[in-house]
């Protein structure tokens, strides 16, 4: 037998059933946390985080890579409509400037 199997036999007996179902219960709740988080990163642009236990060993769970987030029409006019602004702001004051007219 070895160290690993002998602590989970360990454990299995000296824990209560609701003590193990606590136990699941907080490991998903970290998995879940880890994924809004990084959901939250990748919706400010930043790239998502490895996170690591505290000796430096990865979780045990795999966590799927982050779905690049899709833009919807509404953002994608909304943004272009800015940057036509932008534009016309940009080239009306380079024509005040030219013309001797500042505003």
């Amino acid at each position: 037998m070895t160290i690993e199997t002998i602590e989970n036999a360990w454990h299995w007996l000296t824990s209560t059933r609701y003590t193990r179902l606590l136990e699941a219960r907080v490991a998903s709740l970290e998995i879940e946390n880890r994924a809004l988080r990084n959901s939250i990163y990748a919706r400010a642009g930043m790239a998502p985080v490895d996170y690591t236990q505290p000796d430096g060993v990865a979780p045990p769970h795999k966590m799927p890579p982050p779905i690049r987030r899709v833009v919807s029409w509404a953002q994608m006019k909304q943004k272009l409509e800015q940057e036509a602004a932008r534009h016309a702001q940009s080239g009306r004051g380079a024509a005040a400037e030219r013309s001797g007219n500042h505003a």
